[in-house]
């Protein structure tokens, strides 16, 4: 096993039968703002979350719903908490309708300065302007492809990329580690 190997997490488009959660809500019924849990900032999970299947089909594991959230069986949360230096991700109770087995919200609170510019395949304009009319994103990259420097982001295990909060990225250890609980849902893309 390298230590240098890192690998994108991303959803298993090839499983056409798996279901499709909704945005997650509050107590009050207020939504949760989208790419809330991968911004770095820890929950207050007193909060309780709730959510229902919006397209039917198989439970997966691991699986994106709502606006980039990743809802994982708790069975295998628990194992990624384990496995997890502390503060590097919370599990954010969910409550799904529906849903025969419990699940939790993954909250990246690790990001990582590692995107490496020269090997990242870019989109036409590799950041976000002014002009783009997304002030929210204002000099975050627009990446077809991500590549990471390994050195830069040696010693972290489960993280977001900085200025790329969509990327959720694991270390080999943690690949393997989920691969060995039979993880549903996700496809493993080498980055680094």
């Amino acid at each position: 096993m390298s230590d240098k190997d890192f690998y994108k997490i991303g959803i298993d488009v090839r499983n056409q039968e798996r279901w499709f959660l909704d945005q997650p809500v509050d107590d009050s019924g207020q939504g949760v703002v989208a790419g809330r849990f991968g911004m770095g900032h820890p929950w207050d999970v007193n909060n309780r979350l709730r959510s229902r299947v919006r397209e039917p089909g198989q439970a997966v594991s691991f699986s994106l719903g709502g606006l980039g959230d990743y809802f994982v069986k708790k069975t295998l949360m628990d194992a990624l908490l384990a496995a997890l230096p502390d503060g590097t991700v919370q599990a954010v109770p969910v409550d799904i309708e529906g849903a025969a087995e419990p699940y939790e919200i993954l909250n990246v609170l690790d990001i990582v300065d590692c995107v490496d510019e020269d090997r990242t395949d870019f989109s036409l304009f590799p950041r976000w302007t002014v002009e783009d009319g997304r002030p929210e994103k204002i000099g975050d990259y627009r990446i077809n492809t991500l590549r990471i420097n390994p050195a830069a982001a040696a010693g972290h295990e489960l993280f977001r990329v900085k200025g790329w909060l969509v990327g959720l990225v694991c270390s080999e250890r943690i690949r393997d580690l989920l691969i060995s609980r039979e993880v549903t849902g996700v496809r493993f893309s080498l980055v680094s």
